[in-house]
């Protein structure tokens, strides 16, 4: 029929416009440059904020001095304030903001996911970031580099203040030339740096703690290697100290500016890279134990070398091998010993060796074999003195209400005796052991109190002997009474603190009664030192106790019914 035709052909009309269109829109849209691409797309997502909360970013990165960001070097990460930060920030807004803290709260947000950020290069030098959607988030960031380790972008921002334009945070470098004709597999070149005064470098910390963490050793100990021309970058722009090193030992230190954006030639002197490879040498310590001759094979070696810390063990010989030790000065080093546990604390527990052991080796008596020097070291291992403690509860713990006993070593010094130190004390089974590092004649003194001490008997260690034994004697004393006074008043209900004559004894903190008295049972010490809240420190003689009651005017008939000697003890005023 007429009209079904005009119908079809009305209908096939609309169609083939709807393609005609179609077409040249797709048309236009292959013509439009890139720029006319992105910002539509940008605009396709609902202005930055998607309905979903997702948060669409688009910004530029600017080019410095010709060179530009890496397009594949953009990555954009969500942030967030952790509880405990967030609660510690609202404790700090709610004590008035006294103190250090963040500018803003959005500052304590920490990155927790990292997402790469698509960029493309535009002609101008510029980076173009984006669009991409984000997760809703307090905070972001956005990091990126340039090629040439010299240029970084940094920007962190909420959803609401992103920069459109970014610019890098330009840092300096250093190329090093180790010297023409140097044979690397014998000179191991490298170079440490040292701040100077006045230099900005502490702001540069966070950029190389991420970017290039084992830079920051090189400013320690550590010494970053150098082989043939070697590029050390990001570095902070301004003077610093540039350390040369061959084989650990440094040759030379010059100051050097780093100036932003470029590599500062630094060539190492040749000369003075030879003098320092010929003061250097691998040395190999054979350890043995004084008087056997067996080999040590317990022991960790721990150096400090110029290139940082060297932990060696020794091997099944005994021996522990150190690269690049200078040869100029002697050998500082530190012998460790793992302490082994043992549920047991009866003699056979004590252990051999102690804990540290520090050297400084004479190396001009090392033997040469080839390239390596070898000196044997003899160690003396340790030797007891187990003493016998009857009456006396040594505990197997340290109790921190109660210290006593405390266990003092004493050497013979003529007719001195003279307090000693000693490695270790340990208890066992018969009272208590003490180490001894050197022969002579020793005692034992244990301050059962400040004011009572039991002494051992004298016993002659010799340098073969691994243990000897020994007994407290019984301790006699008499109960003393101190009676304090300041300003011709009992110093009453006053926390006063008494001190032993032994080095190494804690005091002891007594509080006296109404009359201002202390009472000291078995006192046989023949004095010690007291001192109370603002007094003076004052020795009191306890052996010269009836002088001292003379002096106080009371005599026989003035005592307590108990047998107890007293003595006054005046105070002064401190300050």
């Amino acid at each position: 029929m007429p009209f079904r035709s005009e119908r079809t052909l009305a209908v096939g009309g609309v169609a083939l416009a709807v393609v005609l269109i179609g077409a040249a829109v797709w048309w236009r849209a292959s013509r439009m440059p890139a720029d006319a691409l992105s910002v539509a797309a940008s605009d396709a997502d609902s202005r930055d904020v998607r309905n979903d909360g997702a948060f669409v970013l688009r910004m530029r990165l600017l080019p410095d001095a010709g060179v530009s960001a890496s397009s594949t070097s953009v990555r954009v990460g969500a942030a967030a304030v952790s509880p405990d930060d967030e609660a510690a920030y609202r404790a700090w807004q709610r004590g008035g903001r006294e103190g250090a803290g963040p500018a803003e709260y959005g500052d304590l947000a920490t990155v927790t996911r990292w997402t790469n950020a698509p960029a493309r290069a535009l002609a101008d030098g510029r980076v173009e970031v984006g669009p991409i959607a984000l997760p809703a988030a307090p905070r972001y960031a956005l990091q990126a580099r340039a090629d040439d380790g010299l240029r970084f972008y940094e920007a962190h921002f909420a959803r609401g203040d992103a920069p459109a334009e970014v610019r890098p945070r330009v840092a300096a470098g250093l190329r090093v030339r180790a010297p023409n004709g140097a044979d690397p597999a014998g000179i191991a070149f490298g170079v440490l740096f040292r701040r100077v005064a006045g230099s900005e470098d502490a702001a540069w910390q966070s950029l190389l703690r991420r970017e290039t963490p084992a830079l920051l050793d090189a400013f320690d100990e550590r010494a970053w290697p150098v082989s043939g021309e070697t590029r050390i970058a990001p570095l902070p722009p301004g003077p610093i100290d540039v350390v040369a090193v061959a084989n650990g030992v440094e040759t030379e230190r010059r100051r050097v500016v780093l100036i932003a954006g470029r590599y500062v030639a630094f060539d190492l002197d040749p000369a003075a890279a030879e003098l320092g490879a010929a003061l250097s040498s691998t040395v190999a310590l054979r350890l043995v134990e004084a008087g056997s001759g067996a080999p040590v094979r317990e022991a960790l070696a721990v150096w400090l070398s110029p290139r940082g810390e060297v932990r060696v063990r020794a091997d099944a010989k005994g021996v522990v091998r150190l690269p690049g030790v200078d040869l100029s000065g002697p050998l500082r080093l530190e012998l460790r010993f793992e302490s082994k546990e043992s549920s047991s604390l009866v003699v056979d527990a004590l252990p051999r060796w102690p804990e540290r052991i520090a050297l400084a080796l004479d190396l001009d008596d090392a033997r040469a074999v080839g390239d390596t020097l070898e000196k044997t070291v003899a160690l003396q291992p340790l030797r007891w003195l187990i003493v016998e403690t009857p009456g006396i509860d040594v505990p197997r713990r340290p109790r921190v209400d109660d210290p006593f006993p405390v266990f003092v070593l004493q050497r013979a010094e003529g007719a001195t005796w003279r307090d000693a130190s000693a490695e270790a004390f340990r208890p066992v089974d018969e009272g208590i052991a003490v180490s001894l590092d050197a022969p002579g004649r020793v005692r034992v003194a244990a301050a059962i109190a400040p004011w009572r001490i039991a002494y051992s008997d004298a016993v002659e260690s010799r340098t073969g002997d691994a243990r000897r034994r020994t007994r407290l004697r019984a301790t006699g004393g008499r109960d003393l009474s101190l009676r304090f006074v300041a300003d011709a008043r009992p110093l009453a209900f006053a926390p006063v603190r008494l001190v032993s004559p032994l080095r190494g004894v804690p005091p002891k903190t007594m509080t006296t009664d109404a009359a201002g008295r202390v009472v000291l049972p078995g006192a046989n010490a023949p004095a010690l030192r007291a001192e109370a809240p603002g007094f003076e420190q004052v020795e009191v003689r306890l052996d010269r106790v009836e002088s001292n009651r003379a002096e106080s005017g009371r005599n026989e008939t003035d005592r307590n019914e108990t047998d107890r000697s007293e003595t006054v003890v005046s105070l002064r005023r401190g300050g």
